[in-house]
């Protein structure tokens, strides 16, 4: 049961790119965060009043700070990468969130790094830069390329909310620290919608039902059954889901856009997720295995 709740969660996940890349048709960054975020901050709260967690004072500026950082941060840089990445090329640099969070654990919290880590994340970095320059199927011009790198930035974010979340003071429960950065987190996103937004809304199915999808699924229901299964699963078990994502994104974009997957996309991908591999499963996990 807990493989199956956590191959639901990538399955969601893995359509989120596609359906921020919808919203961003016909919406900018601030609106298209309104739009996905307003469901967030409704549901997470109810949840909240209906659950009524009580926290520690010393967890609520880690909880600010997941917030911050995992909500309202990753998803300006996600958002602004999106406007010009293909979906299929942005699932793969997302899939550098492990890499980063080993690197930062490594020198924020002394975490052990050694030479095969450091082999996968010169992979996954060659890869990504195979896929971003000869792998997309398009000009390699100054708006993409600024593009890629804003989007880089998003796995960066997530590592600082891996190793922030790491800190919760013991006691403290997932899933209601999880409702509650996500309420904190989208407060503030809330203020950006105005009447544009709601007129694109409710003239466009499918920007709503992307907005949806981003909100509910890939929200609400993906980050909880995610810490359900993580409280079930050895943690080298989970890490294999987490390539499923690319694998997932594309097919996804293949099958809904026909988008056509050239050699060298290919090739980066498979460099990048064996070198996320590298840096992701543990030694000992693979002398068990």
């Amino acid at each position: 049961m807990a493989h199956l709740v956590a191959l639901i969660a990538v399955l969601f996940w893995s359509g989120s790119f596609l359906a921020a890349a919808r919203l961003r048709q016909d919406l900018t960054v601030a609106e298209a965060l309104a739009a996905r975020f307003i469901p967030v901050f409704v549901g997470s709260g109810l949840l909240l009043l209906w659950r009524r967690p009580r926290f520690a004072r010393a967890a609520w500026p880690r909880i600010l700070a997941l917030g911050l950082c995992g909500v309202v941060l990753y998803n300006i840089f996600f958002f602004l990468g999106l406007g010009s990445v293909p979906s299929g090329t942005a699932a793969l640099i997302i899939a550098l969130n492990p890499v980063f969070t080993a690197l930062g654990a490594r020198f924020v919290l002394g975490e052990e790094f050694g030479l095969r880590r450091v082999l996968g994340l010169l992979l996954a970095l060659g890869g990504v830069y195979v896929v971003v320059r000869y792998g997309a199927g398009r000009s390699v011009d100054w708006p993409y390329l600024s593009a890629a790198a804003l989007l880089t930035v998003a796995p960066v974010l997530w590592a600082a909310y891996n190793i922030l979340g790491r800190g919760l003071p013991s006691g403290t429960s997932s899933l209601d620290a999880t409702l509650a950065l996500l309420f904190v987190g989208s407060a503030p996103l809330v203020f950006l919608v105005d009447r544009h937004t709601v007129a694109v809304l409710a003239s466009s199915p499918a920007a709503s039902f992307a907005a949806l999808y981003l909100a509910v699924p890939c929200t609400l229901v993906g980050f909880t059954a995610w810490l359900w299964a993580l409280k079930r699963l050895p943690a080298g078990e989970v890490a294999v889901f987490v390539f499923l994502n690319p694998l997932l994104a594309n097919v996804w974009s293949w099958l809904i856009e026909g988008t056509k997957l050239t050699p060298a996309f290919i090739v980066g991908g498979l460099l990048l997720l064996v070198g996320v591999g590298l840096v992701v499963v543990r030694k000992e996990w693979i002398v068990r295995r």
